[in-house]
């Protein structure tokens, strides 16, 4: 199911990354678009080791948070970062 949420995701990360990137840095920061999902992948793989069916209810709670947390700091963030994407659509 993992790999819905990287088709999903992959396009619009790499758009953003193209269309946001000065020319000059367009390559190295296609590299740490990959180089981020491949962190975050790495991060899944330590933090699935914690998951058992005992602890399934904390696992998932603590993941729906950490999610939730970040999706409202994006979200206050969100005006500063279109001043910075001036143009940009």
């Amino acid at each position: 199911i993992c790999i819905f949420g990287e088709m999903f995701i992959s396009p619009v990360g790499l758009s953003a990354t193209t269309k946001l990137a000065p020319k000059a840095f367009a390559s190295q920061t296609m590299s740490l678009w990959f180089l981020s999902d491949a962190m975050g992948q790495a991060f899944n793989a330590q933090a699935t080791q914690f998951f058992s069916a005992d602890t399934e209810v904390a696992y998932f709670g603590i993941t729906g948070f950490v999610a939730i947390a970040f999706a409202i700091g994006l979200f206050i963030l969100a005006p500063y970062l279109k001043k910075y994407m001036k143009g940009v659509h």
